[in-house]
């Protein structure tokens, strides 16, 4: 029975090896014909995405239609849409479909769509779009989910980590409190005693969980549990604004984190808007001593930080010097967004010993790189990352307003950078790896692919009863199994009669 049992292992692994030699050959084959390599990468099953904006995650066309459903006026001078008042001096959303021109007019102003640079560069055509569009964001929030989650299903995405605003960073409102607050812990107990703000990290927990709620019933879950939408896991960082004066950032930043500390749909925080505005700038040391002060309070929280997104030539060399470095080393980043400008860091080299150390990954997000900072190719980091053996994910950032997709991302890896599969399909893996889901992981060496003793065989009891209580386990354990059904399905012409 025993020498059965061995026959039987090493043939499951000549078939498997064997498998991911045939995927091997079928990807080199095609890998600089964009449409095949295209379609090949939609099927191919995806842990996910962690970089991603749920406010530039949808489509303007579907804003549209959802603002014709309610009573909203729209701004013809800048093509902005906000809630009728009193009278709408504008164009009523009802009437926008009746207008064309306009109507594309709007899909060109809240994205990128067809996008000439001229007066107004790519990138502050796109930060300046959001403003245009929040209030469709703020109100329909489970709605543009549900069109998000929909298509990181039909891309094979099995998780989907967004950043999202509940509150509508009402916290901000608070900031007067603490005013005259010399500390950041006198300023975090006004904030923290005062009953209506406490109010608030109540209301951002439970709008969290009514957004995912109201989100399922919109896909049909409740009813139908098995379709693709519904199988995907979603997840909330909530994002602070780095644009404002310290004191709302600071009462947003407590908020977040308050939050995100008694919330099982807030896995982290980070924080969003141009990393190189005039605030973000002037206050950036700033905003990771608070990161700092908080993590301490809450050394729990996960903490994603946008960082280094910034074209060499947007400000002056000095400020490319040390915003990754910060964000690592005093704002406790486990995790950075972009990354883009490194090279331009004054410890570049030491940043991503670090980085490939402890590890901390980048998440790389290629096309908005390539069409809001214009970097691409040779001038994109991804390889420099790679090769000092940084973890990589790639997103989309946000895939609305940039009009494209996770598959994309991978295609451009592939065609742009000279990624092989086997280094696709670890990048692949690391959505989930370096996810803020809760529980362990199935890798005890993530960057070898060496699954933990207990799921060396992932249909063992012993790996069975390990992702029960494990959720990021149990996540990955799909993605191998889905992973492992792919690639047996171009090793057809192998199999044993």
């Amino acid at each position: 029975m025993r020498l059965y049992k061995s026959w039987l292992f090493i043939f499951f692994i000549f078939f498997v090896q064997q498998a991911t030699a045939d995927v091997v050959a079928h990807f080199n084959r095609i890998k600089s014909d964009p449409n095949a390599l295209y379609a090949f990468l939609k099927n191919m099953p995806k842990g996910g995405e962690l970089h991603y904006h749920l406010a530039g995650g949808a489509y303007p066309e579907t804003m549209v239609a959802l603002a014709a459903q309610g009573n909203y006026c729209l701004n013809k001078n800048t093509l902005a849409l906000n809630k009728t008042v009193e009278l709408c001096h504008g164009v009523k959303s009802s009437d926008i479909y009746s207008q064309p021109e306009l109507y594309h007019q709007i899909i060109r102003a809240w994205s990128l769509k067809d996008f000439v640079a001229g007066q107004e560069s790519s990138h502050d055509h796109f930060f300046a779009s959001f403003f245009k569009f929040m209030q469709i964001v703020a109100d329909f929030r489970p709605q543009l989910l549900a069109e998000i989650i929909k298509r990181a299903a039909s891309q094979q995405a099995l998780y989907l980590e967004v950043m999202i605003l509940p509150d509508n960073a009402h916290s901000a409102s608070f900031a007067h409190l603490i005013q005259n607050a010399t500390s950041f812990a006198e300023k975090k107990r006004l904030l923290l005693t005062h009953p209506e703000f406490k109010k608030n990290i109540q209301h951002t927990i439970t709008e969290s969980a009514r957004i995912l709620k109201e989100t399922r019933q919109i896909l049909g879950c409740d009813k139908n549990p098995h379709l693709p939408a519904c199988k995907v896991t979603v997840k909330f960082q909530y994002y602070i604004l780095r644009e404002q004066a310290p004191d709302n950032m600071f009462a947003q930043a407590v908020n977040a984190f308050a939050a995100a500390s008694a919330s099982p749909d807030l896995v982290g925080v980070n924080l969003v808007q141009a990393e190189d505005g005039i605030i973000s700038l002037r206050d950036y040391r700033m905003h990771m001593q608070v990161m700092q002060f908080l993590h301490q309070i809450y050394p729990n929280v996960h903490i994603s930080l946008h960082a280094g997104e910034m074209a060499p030539t947007a400000v002056p060399p000095e400020d490319l010097r040390f915003h990754i470095h910060d964000a690592i080393f005093t704002g406790h980043a486990e995790r950075i967004g972009h990354g883009v400008d490194i090279a331009y860091e004054n410890q570049a080299e030491r940043i991503v010993q670090y980085m490939a150390e402890r590890p901390i990954p980048v998440e790389i997000n290629l096309i908005s790189n390539q069409k809001i900072l214009q970097i691409s190719g040779k001038n994109h980091p991804l390889l420099y990352y790679l090769a000092h053996h940084v973890p990589v994910v790639l997103s989309t950032d946000d895939e609305g307003i940039l009009r494209t997709d996770l598959t994309q991302q991978y295609v451009e890896a592939v065609m742009t950078h000279g990624i092989g599969y086997h280094e696709l399909k670890t990048i692949n893996r690391n959505a989930l790896t370096y996810s803020f889901l809760p529980g362990k992981s199935i890798w005890k060496d993530a960057k070898h692919s060496l699954p933990i003793a207990a799921c060396e065989n992932l249909e063992n009891p012993t790996c069975l009863e390990f992702i029960k209580t494990n959720e990021k386990a149990r996540i990955q354990w799909q993605l191998e199994k889905q992973l492992s059904a792919f690639e047996k399905s171009f090793a057809a012409s192998h199999e044993f009669t």
